[in-house]
């Protein structure tokens, strides 16, 4: 089955991302995100990503197609969560 979505990088989205690698200083999904990137640019195969990278193959084929149809920012940073519904009204708050 052909790839839908080709991860086809700038050298200037590399150096971003390889120092998103070697600083350290983001979260964990963020960095294997930028792995992901990484290795699909590099014409990589989903399972051979996934393996590597310990995700599952489908987490590699979201990253993929959220780079290829949103950009790198996108693929790199989670979506907020919504909000959470109050388990106490106001009245047992108090108490």
């Amino acid at each position: 089955m052909a790839k839908k979505y080709i991860v086809d990088l700038s050298e200037d989205e590399v150096s971003q991302l390889q120092a998103i690698i070697k600083k350290g200083k983001h979260k964990a999904r963020t960095i294997t995100r930028a792995n992901i990137l990484l290795m699909a640019s590099e014409g990589e195969t989903d399972q051979a990503i996934a393996s590597t990278v310990k995700v599952h193959v489908a987490t590699v084929e979201r990253t993929r197609e959220k780079f290829v149809l949103g950009g790198l920012e996108l693929a790199l940073k989670d979506e907020p969560h919504p909000p959470k519904t109050k388990k106490l009204n106001e009245k047992q708050e108090v108490f």
